[in-house]
């Protein structure tokens, strides 16, 4: 049988500094703690609001402009579209009207929806701005349809003389009979020039580049 008077002195005084030290460095009352919510976690549940996520809005902070004024508390991304002369038949229904940039909406019809329906084409002019709640006002449109559909129909015709200049260079660069070719180019040029200027449009020499980008023939350089 194990007999305590038989240890020596120091260890006694060993195994007392051990204790203490696990008595002060074990969380007790955090384990305590832990235990018993457990313990009522599972004797007697707490009747909890479930919270639904809902894709359709997104926090963000309100905007602030350099005097520290708070303008608006954007609860999902919108936009509205901004009016332009130069506006074709496929974007004329979003002009004026407020976009969602959200993957669903139920009340504002989204950019993917506009987008599909021929909104944001090859060579649009419009722009997208940021549309607030209750803050930004939509300025009245300017342009009626029939003035619109009369000066898309203008530079649509603007771009084909130019395209036609395009061709003729290339056929210069790449055939050796120049000098009918610089004949045609010259009477093109002087044709699109004379267009231009009766119609008061801005001469665009980069887009007569035959070697230009094809987004790059329908830069928004129009004078309005």
């Amino acid at each position: 049988m194990f007999n305590l008077s038989s240890l020596k002195w120091w260890v006694i005084l060993i195994i007392i500094l051990c204790v203490v030290i696990l008595y002060f460095v074990i969380p007790w009352k955090k384990l305590s703690k832990k235990n018993k919510q457990k313990n009522n976690l599972i004797n007697k549940p707490k009747n909890k609001k479930i919270k639904y996520k809902n894709d359709n809005y997104k926090p963000m902070f309100g905007i602030y402009n350099w005097f520290g004024k708070k303008e608006a508390l954007r609860l999902k991304s919108l936009i509205y579209v901004a009016e332009v002369k130069d506006c074709c038949k496929l974007c004329q229904p979003f002009e004026n009207q407020v976009l969602s940039l959200e993957k669903y909406d139920k009340k504002y019809i989204t950019m993917s929806e506009a987008i599909s329906k021929g909104y944001h084409h090859v060579g649009c002019k419009h722009k997208d701005i940021n549309y607030f709640q209750g803050d930004t006002i939509i300025p009245k449109k300017k342009y009626t349809t029939e003035e619109q559909n009369n000066y898309h129909k203008i530079i649509l015709h603007m771009y084909k003389l130019e395209n036609e200049i395009r061709n003729i260079k290339y056929k210069i660069d790449n055939d050796k009979n120049t000098k009918k070719r610089e004949s045609q180019l010259l009477e093109a040029e002087n044709n699109y020039l004379k267009y231009c200027k009766e119609n008061s449009l801005v001469v665009n020499k980069k887009r007569l580049n035959p070697s230009i980008k094809d987004i790059e023939k329908f830069t928004n350089n129009l004078q309005e």
